[in-house]
């Protein structure tokens, strides 16, 4: 049986360590906790082996923890002021990466599901790592606001060209036949679930906390307001990141000044939450698997890059936006993870009982295999912005 408190803290002292090494080395800390997974994953000693159910409950958490911090940082006066402008660019990035990664990939394989497929994976974000590198790095600025709003949000997007792209393909397979519930109640479940969960139930603990001044309380508190949602979310099918993060929206919103020390309180307490959040993630990175995703996968990559990166800079140009958003926000939000794996398992099972299994089984092999590319010049590729940006206290 696996002592799981000797794991913990054998995970943290490696993660804090490695982390320190390649923060020094002018990289971010983040590479060193998927580092330190790496090594003690299955691909290397394999110390650490957790079940599916074991990595589920650690990664929902961290998940729902940084949705949470992200929706903290969304007042009312930020989105007043670049709200459309944020939501105009997030339009953007995920539309460019689903049209860019569709039209490369069916150029280079002739395969029209397959890239419909592929293309409807790319939009997806994974806010973890960029706002992992804004806390080790201190960051504020226009750009820091800016991917914060992007990265808490675009998943919902991407949930929606989801929706769309498995709907297309039911036409394709099924004589025009629609699937009602993978074309309607999917997203309706994600996303109008995510904010009834999430606003309900800040909307009670907003009036809670703002009565409470003692700091173990309130932590206390917002990490009972956090398992709550997330444990509701995954009952009734609605998206854990976006709940989160309408559950820190309405906390903040309905009582800006009084609840402000909820969030500088969990602030003080992340890097562990991050660096055992990152050693799991590593464990699952398996470097041996990138062998397998071939010339598609290559693709993918490089379409999602320029999706992504070039949604963001054309959409910030037209709007005027300030350059140091215009110039880098694309290449802070490349990390991609949970959501898009989630994502590509339930558009395997989809086309399995459309008769399609192996196009399921190719898209799951790329989208998992290039998380590990993602996930590592993500981070990267966020600490070079904040810093060309003049956002980063880089030491």
């Amino acid at each position: 049986m696996l002592n799981y408190l000797l794991i913990a803290g054998i995970a943290i002292s490696l993660g804090f360590l490695f982390g320190k090494g390649t923060h020094a080395m002018k990289i971010t800390g983040i590479i060193g906790y998927l580092f330190t997974g790496i090594i003690l994953g299955p691909s290397v000693l394999g110390i650490i082996e957790l079940s599916s159910s074991e990595i589920s409950i650690i990664t929902n958490f961290a998940l729902a923890f940084v949705a949470f911090i992200i929706g903290g940082e969304l007042t009312a006066k930020l989105l007043k002021k670049e709200g459309k402008k944020v939501m105009a660019i997030i339009l953007a990035e995920t539309s460019f990466a689903f049209f860019i990664v569709f039209l490369g990939v069916f150029l280079f394989s002739g395969n029209l599901i397959l890239a419909v497929i592929l293309g409807a994976m790319a939009p997806a974000s994974a806010p973890a790592g960029a706002v992992a590198v804004i806390h080790e790095y201190r960051a504020k600025g226009k750009l820091t606001d800016a991917i914060l709003a992007v990265v808490g949000l675009d998943d919902g997007i991407a949930v929606l060209i989801y929706a769309v792209a498995i709907s297309l393909v039911t036409v394709f397979l099924s004589s025009g036949q629609l699937d009602i519930n993978t074309a309607v109640l999917y997203p309706i479940k994600e996303l109008v679930g995510a904010i009834l969960v999430g606003g309900g139930i800040g909307t009670i603990f907003a009036y809670i906390l703002k009565k409470i001044h003692e700091k173990e309380e309130i932590i206390a508190l917002s990490f009972a307001g956090i398992f709550l949602v997330a444990g509701i979310s995954e009952i009734i099918g609605a998206s854990l990141i976006l709940a989160s993060m309408f559950l820190g929206i309405v906390i903040i919103n309905l009582f800006p000044d009084e609840n402000k020390p909820v969030f500088d309180n969990l602030k003080s307490m992340s890097l562990p939450i991050y660096i055992i959040f990152f050693v799991v993630a590593g464990t699952n990175l398996h470097i041996n698997v990138l062998l397998s995703v071939g010339g598609i996968g290559i693709i993918y990559i490089i379409c999602r890059i320029i999706g992504k990166s070039g949604g963001s800079f054309l959409s910030a140009l037209s709007l005027k936006t300030d350059k140091k958003v215009r110039n880098y926000l694309g290449l802070s939000i490349l990390s991609q993870a949970g959501v898009a794996i989630g994502l590509a398992l339930l558009a395997a099972n989809y086309l399995s009982s459309l008769g399609k299994p192996g196009i399921g089984t190719t898209v799951v092999t790329i989208v998992t295999a290039t998380t590990v590319v993602f996930e590592i010049i993500g981070p990267i590729l966020a600490r070079f912005s904040l810093t060309q940006a003049e956002e980063a206290r880089v030491q």
